[in-house]
Order: C-alpha cells, then sequence, then structure tokens
C-alpha cells in the first residue's frame, strides 16, 4: 500500500494531540488491513503499509460497526491472542469508525498505546472529530473515483457495443476483444479459448477442451503454445470455466503457487484474471486478460471486466449460431452440386469455394451433362442474390437445364431459352447469368447469357477468351429474347476455363484487370494436369478468403 500525505496528516494529528507514539489510518479488507495514513509504525511495517487480520484490531471496528476503546489489550479476552500485541507492541488502543462515500464503515482512525493507558473523555471527543473529517476526505474521493470509474465504464461498454456488434466470426471476436482490453484496460494481451471436442490430431471426442481463437499473425507466443487446454480445473481458464467463477490473480506467482505444475518458463505479464464465458446458462469458455505488471483489482474494475466478458460471451454465441448457420447452407448447396461424369476424351475438374466474409450462400454452380448422343454439356451460372432462396432458385435451374441438356438435342443457345421460358411457365422468380458450352469431339459450341466470358488455353500455354462481343441477356429478365450460338474448334492438349464472376471481379479494379490476371495464372500453369491446374489458379486469384462465391469448371482435350 502506498502511504497517503493527505492521511498520513491525520495520523500525525492524532499522534500530537493524543499523545501516542503510534497512529493509524486503516482500512479492512477482506483478508487484510491496509494503512494508507501512518504514524510511528516499525520501518519494516511503515514499508509495506498492512498487516494480515491476525494483527488487527482494526477488524473489530468494522464488524462491531462501533468504536473500539481498549486500556489494556493484554487483559481483554478478545484480544489478548492478537498477533498485533507482541509483535507490534500494542496495548493501549482507541479506535473510532471511519465512512466511505457509502456510509459504510470500512476501517478506522486509531490511537495505539504501547503502555496501558485510560482514554479521557477529550481523547476520545478529539479521536472522534478527526475520525468525521478523515471520513468526510474518504466520501469525496470515492465519489470523485466512483465518478471516474463510470465514465470509464461507460467508455469501455461503449467501446465493446461498437467493436462487437458488427463481429460475425469468432476470429472477428477475438480480435476485438483484444482491442478493447488493451485499448481501454491496458492489458497487455487478451484472448479466447472456447469450449469443445478434443478435436486433435491424437484427441479424444469425448474429451473436452479450451481451444485459443488465435487471431492473425497473433503475437502472444504463450498462449499458442496452450492452444488446447483441459476443460477441468487443473488450469486456471479450466476451473473458470467448469466452477463458472472468475478467477483474479493479481501477480502472476498467486496463479503459479495455486497451480505449480504449470510450465511458466516462458509465461508473459503479471496481473491476470480469467472469466468464464457464460450465456443463457451455458458455459462456452474462458476470456483471458493479461497486464504486464502488478493490477490491483477494485470492485468497480471487476464490474467492468466482468461486462466485458458478458458482452464476448454474447458475441461468441452469435458467432457460433453464424457458423452453425453458414456452414449448413454451405453443406446445402455443395449437396446440390454434382460429380463429374467419367469422359474418354475429356479431363474434368470443379471446384466450389464458399465466401469467406458472409453467413449467407449465394447462387454459384456448375453441371457437366453427357447426352444420349454422347456430347458432353458444360454449364456454369449465378443466380442473383447470396441467400438461402437464391441456393434454392440454383437447385431449380441446375435440375431444369440437366434435365433439358440430357434429352434434347437443340444447340446451346435454343436450351437456354428454353430454360428461360420454363422458368416462366413454372413461376421460378429469379434472374441468373450463365455460360453452356457443348463439345462433341473436337467442336465446341457455346452460347453467352450475361456471364463473364470462358477462357481457352491452348497446348502451348497461350490464354484467350471466347469474347464474342456482348453477352445475350441474362436469363429470368424476357423469355423472348434471341440467343446466339457460338463455335470453336479445339485442340488436342486445350483446356476450357468456365467460371462464375467471384473469380475476376474486385471492388476496388476494373473487371479486365481481374481477366488479365486469370489468364496469366492459366498461362503460367497450363502444363499442369487439370486438377492441380485448377487449384494453382484459384490460389493465384483468391487467396485465402473470399468475398463472394466462386464456381469454376475445367475441361482439357486430351492430346
Amino acid at each position: 500500500m502506498e502511504p497517503d500525505p493527505s492521511f498520513d496528516r491525520y495520523a500525525r494529528l492524532v499522534c500530537r494531540s493524543v499523545g501516542v507514539p503510534v497512529a493509524l489510518v486503516s482500512l479492512v479488507e477482506s483478508d487484510r488491513q491496509v494503512f494508507p495514513g501512518a504514524c510511528g509504525l516499525p520501518p519494516e511495517v511503515d514499508a509495506q503499509r498492512e498487516t494480515p487480520l491476525s494483527h488487527s484490531f482494526c477488524q473489530y471496528v468494522v464488524a462491531d460497526q462501533q468504536p473500539l476503546i481498549v486500556s489494556d489489550a493484554r487483559e481483554d479476552a478478545r484480544l489478548r491472542t492478537n498477533l498485533a500485541i507482541p509483535d507490534l507492541g500494542v496495548v493501549a488502543y482507541a479506535g473510532w469508525p471511519i465512512t466511505d462515500h457509502t456510509g459504510e464503515i470500512v476501517g478506522s482512525l486509531c490511537a495505539i498505546d504501547q503502555e496501558a493507558r485510560d482514554w479521557t473523555a477529550d481523547e476520545l471527543e478529539l479521536l472522534e472529530d478527526l475520525a468525521a473529517a478523515c471520513s468526510t476526505e474518504l466520501s469525496e474521493r470515492g465519489l470523485r473515483i466512483n465518478g471516474q470509474d463510470l465514465v470509464h465504464r461507460s467508455r469501455v461498454l461503449l467501446a465493446l457495443s461498437e467493436g462487437l456488434s458488427a463481429t460475425r466470426t469468432m476470429t472477428d471476436v477475438a480480435v476485438a476483444v483484444e482491442r478493447i482490453a488493451v485499448d481501454q484496460l491496458g492489458c497487455l494481451h487478451a484472448g479466447i479459448w472456447l469450449r469443445g471436442p478434443d478435436d486433435g490430431p491424437s484427441g479424444d471426442h469425448a474429451r473436452e477442451v479450451l481451444t485459443f481463437v488465435a487471431p492473425p499473425a497473433t503475437s502472444w507466443t504463450s498462449a499458442l503454445r496452450n492452444a488446447a487446454l483441459p476443460y477441468d480445473d487443473t488450469n486456471p481458464l479450466g476451473g473458470a470455466a467448469v466452477h463458472g467463477r472468475a478467477e483474479y490473480f493479481g501477480t502472476k506467482d498467486l496463479q503459479n503457487a495455486i497451480y505449480p505444475h504449470l510450465d511458466t518458463v516462458k509465461q508473459v505479464g503479471d496481473a491476470r484474471t480469467f472469466q468464464p464465458l457464460i450465456t443463457r446458462g451455458a458455459v462456452l469458455g474462458t476470456l483471458a486478460l493479461i497486464w504486464d505488471g502488478p493490477h490491483p483489482m477494485t470492485d468497480e474494475d471487476r464490474i467492468t471486466i466482468e461486462a466485458l466478458a458478458s458482452y464476448s460471451a454474447q458475441a461468441v454465441q452469435r458467432a457460433g449460431l453464424l457458423q452453425e448457420r453458414l456452414d449448413a447452407l454451405v453443406t446445402l448447396q455443395s449437396a446440390l452440386l454434382p460429380a463429374l461424369p467419367p469422359s474418354a476424351d475429356l479431363e474434368l475438374a470443379a471446384r466450389y469455394r464458399p465466401a469467406a466474409t458472409r453467413d449467407q450462400v449465394g447462387g454459384d454452380w456448375y453441371d457437366v451433362v453427357v447426352s444420349q448422343s454422347g456430347a458432353t454439356s458444360l454449364m456454369v451460372g449465378d443466380v442473383v442474390g447470396h441467400d438461402i432462396a437464391a441456393a434454392a432458385v440454383m437447385g431449380q435451374l441446375r435440375t431444369m437445364l440437366r434435365t433439358i441438356a440430357w434429352s434434347l438435342a437443340d444447340g446451346p443457345a435454343a436450351q437456354v431459352g428454353l430454360l428461360d421460358q420454363a422458368m416462366r411457365d413454372l413461376d421460378v422468380d429469379a434472374m441468373a447469368t450463365l455460360v453452356y458450352a457443348r463439345v462433341e469431339g473436337r467442336s465446341l459450341r457455346w452460347t453467352n447469357a450475361g456471364h463473364p466470358p470462358p477462357l481457352v488455353v491452348s497446348a502451348a500455354g497461350e490464354a484467350s477468351f471466347l469474347d464474342a462481343g456482348r453477352p445475350d441477356l441474362m436469363v429470368g429478365v424476357e423469355p423472348t429474347t434471341e440467343r446466339t450460338d457460338h463455335s470453336f474448334e479445339l485442340t488436342p492438349g486445350t483446356t476450357l476455363l468456365l467460371y462464375t464472376d467471384g473469380l475476376v471481379e474486385r471492388r476496388d479494379e476494373s473487371i479486365d484487370e481481374g481477366l488479365d490476371r486469370l489468364a496469366a495464372s492459366a498461362h503460367r500453369h497450363h502444363e499442369l494436369d487439370v486438377e492441380e491446374f485448377l487449384d494453382r489458379v484459384l490460389g493465384d486469384l483468391l487467396g485465402d478468403r473470399l468475398r463472394d462465391d466462386v464456381a469454376v469448371l475445367a475441361v482439357h482435350l486430351r492430346a
């Protein structure tokens, strides 16, 4: 406890006015008493400004809610075994209650003599007056600090509501929580561990663990080293979650005394708290906050920290529900995509990549149909919209066009026109772009309904787009619109690539830049087999996070 000059002044006034060698402004806590004001303490005690309650008379002022006046503690039944007598030389004691801004008795202003003493009425009256003045100052400070705490808490809660309201993924939540904890609470690190089955390489799925949600490029190496912890009380994160109770440690040494078996060689920070993430009675995981040095936590600090944990738990639950929804939708859309048929002359490969930044799927699709005549029909399309309705319409259009392609021998333009009419007659209210191509031997015929142009890569690696001018109108707008077939002669070793716009379109550039990037990538990887070719092109153009769904279909004419 750091000395407080103002409260030291009260202690000196008591020593001079009452004529005692020792006087204290003592505040009683759950496991100790601290002395913000003191006069006459032994040097070793004055340096610490605190004692355990085993050395406290002031605790009885708080417990009894009234003054404690003792002429000789050695003869008092309750006090004679108190260690303050032999260790600190306390014999005569007069303690008057002091109160905080709430009116609660929190300690005492006390006069101490090392010899037996009968306290006079004037001395006690003076002590009472000084205690009242001391209480007034303590109350003013409490009100001021409380007001500052309220402002700080309001600022933290505002940052929480703003920072967490826009989060959609677990990573988003982890990044926002760490930023808020560092900026608003002065933390060195903050992190979230989520409860779940042990899905590690040698994990037992029946056993639960807490898994660290690592923000991108995190520098918290000890968290990464302890990325999976048992969901039990062998560690502080597990203990907080299992018991549903926050763990507070003013220093890391206090934590390590309780958990001596933990690896502390590279342990960072000092003060720490572990908060269970609980919402609607369900324990979702644990929030860890680490400070660089000692960090005493007041009741107001704890209220703010627990608010952070509560907000974080809600954000984690929301992100989990969104992820479940996304997984279900992606599973649905993937189930609607077909297996590729075998072909004697063609090597086929296809990929579907869902967007990583939203909780919806779209209407991107591909299909390959080998008709009764032996011709291979290739389709890639994109239904307007990014929701479950678009995915459902995609399934309808794919099935309708698939049936048309298998049963009729008309050219691609006629079949897309028939699809457009069927959409009207069957009340399929949607719009979509698509490319429909048909390969018969080395002959390629295609039609384009408002879609990005197919790419052809020769055996030598020359990449060019099948762009016959302005494409036809997308389907679902005007079913009587005229549609056009185009033709191209394939040579052995040629690769044809059909794709949706998510592969080449970017918000901050023209479509031509995306097409040029696609052509360059296809040229660079043209010698690879069609599966690896497709993966390399996707890697070049998409990276790890997609802004839109992407469907691609590659067809290679064997040499």
